[in-house]
């Protein structure tokens, strides 16, 4: 398969720590030059220069993605650091979830559909033009297993997630004659930071429902982010692949993860 991305120029939101980090490792390990992006710039900066040790360039660039002009005066520096934005991994988000009943939802709702929604079509709105100009492009976007089944519990984030799906879609039936391919990747539970304060119970009733026992690995998916954002997938568009372990949906999810 064709992973070469040696002459690319890859944008990785969210990308100082977790899945955002592993993202950009892998993508660097097949010669992409990464920007680094985090809201924390001491970690952006510090990923950045650990990434760097890999033989490509990188630079650390914080801003918070639901910021259009923090956004745009990012990927501008990004530009004149290392040059055109070839591949856009839309990474960031938020673990904030809650019952629709709680006091605190409208706050809770509105920072999901900032940061999943509005910071996609923020980061997207800074690359793509560049992208059209080039006649070639690839952006994946970050969405859920939650895009599956749902879960109760957390109205926000699965609403956030959904939406960013239909974003996907609909960008990958607009952009795709100009070239650009717009993908998804929906991991299912993975062992970063949003899984650490889960209950035994919660993390029993997890395990017991994927045939592979196990929470993915922040590589797992960062290996299936690398695949679309290659040469190996120039006919994959419009397309959210899961990466589950096969996880088996369950009709009534209430997985009280606070």
């Amino acid at each position: 398969m064709q992973l070469d991305l040696t002459g690319k120029t890859a944008l990785v939101t969210g990308s100082g720590r977790g899945m955002g980090k592993a993202t950009a490792t892998e993508l660097a390990e097949n010669g992409a030059d990464v920007v680094i992006n985090d809201i924390d710039d001491e970690v952006a900066e510090e990923t950045a220069t650990e990434i760097a040790e890999l033989g490509v360039d990188t630079v650390g660039l914080p801003a918070d993605v639901s910021d259009e002009a923090a956004v745009e005066a990012m990927v501008e520096t990004a530009t004149e650091e290392l040059g055109q934005i070839d591949i856009l991994v839309n990474n960031a988000g938020v673990g904030d979830a809650g019952p629709f009943l709680d006091e605190q939802y409208d706050d809770t709702f509105d920072l999901n559909l900032d940061v999943h929604l509005y910071g996609a079509l923020n980061c997207t709105r800074a690359v793509v033009d560049g992208m059209v100009e080039e006649g070639y492009g690839k952006i994946v976007n970050f969405t859920s297993i939650h895009t599956k089944n749902g879960v109760g519990m957390s109205p926000a984030y699965d609403v956030g997630k959904y939406s960013l799906l239909g974003l996907t879609k609909s960008l990958a039936l607009e952009l795709g004659r100009e070239g650009v391919r717009v993908n998804a990747v929906a991991p299912g539970w993975a062992n970063t930071r949003m899984v650490e304060g889960f209950s035994d119970a919660v993390t029993e009733q997890i395990l017991d429902n994927n045939p592979l026992g196990r929470f993915a690995e922040p590589e797992d998916v960062a290996q299936v982010v690398a695949f679309l954002a290659a040469p190996a997938s120039d006919y994959v568009n419009g397309h959210e692949l899961r990466v589950d372990g096969g996880q088996v949906p369950i009709d009534s999810w209430r997985l009280d993860t606070r």
